[in-house]
């Protein structure tokens, strides 16, 4: 016996049928805006059945990390868990996953391209970032080994005069949603350097 992923009329939303009578409290159930994620969506509706059925239940208004942001799952009738996801700047939870597998797919598609481990931070850890970062300037990134609050990322444009003072540390959800055309690099592994401007991506043994 197993469960089966059904998918809705306009392939947007995603839920499981089988997991209540395979032992689990509640069947599964995302949502996308956007048909171009519908194939992740259900590779996440998967996971969260999988691991549900790995003995982890998770709870009514529960917080499950995928990738890099963050999800919630909520109870919206007596059968389904719905899931949620935090908005762009980290404030709120929001109907759907579709950030979330935003950024799943660009930083694992980036991951893969490179060879490189997939190794999300957490968007509460830090980054330093120079000025011209939030400007929209092309960015050179450097991921170090870091204590657990800060992310390893140091971000710089042409307007870095080499002075770290004058570096400002943000949290990594300011960075993405001011700049999420960077959040695709910000899974490669501690030693990893990237190049926006000509989307170039290196590994630097001395940088771990």
């Amino acid at each position: 016996m197993s469960y089966q992923i059904v998918d809705s009329i306009d392939h947007l939303s995603k839920k499981t049928e089988g997991l209540v009578e395979l032992g689990c409290s509640y069947e599964i159930s995302a949502t996308v805006f956007s048909v171009s994620f519908s194939e992740a969506c259900a590779d996440f509706v998967r996971t969260m059945a999988d691991y549900m059925l790995s003995g982890h239940e998770i709870k009514h208004d529960e917080t499950v990390a995928y990738g890099y942001w963050l999800t919630k799952g909520k109870i919206l009738d007596d059968r389904h868990l719905n899931f949620f996801e935090y908005n762009p700047e980290a404030t709120e939870f929001i109907f759907g996953i579709e950030n979330t597998l935003r950024y799943w797919c660009s930083q694992t598609t980036l991951c893969s391209r490179e060879g490189a481990k997939f190794e999300a931070p957490r968007p509460d850890q830090m980054v330093a970032i120079s000025d011209g970062v939030y400007e929209g300037d092309a960015v050179e990134g450097v991921r170090y080994g870091s204590p657990p609050h800060m992310s390893g990322w140091w971000l710089t444009t042409n307007r870095f005069d080499g002075d770290i003072k004058s570096l400002k540390v943000v949290h990594l959800f300011h960075l993405t949603e001011n700049r999420p055309d960077l959040a695709k690099y910000l899974a490669l592994p501690y030693g990893y350097r990237f190049s926006s401007q000509e989307d170039e991506v290196w590994f630097d043994g001395k940088a771990v």
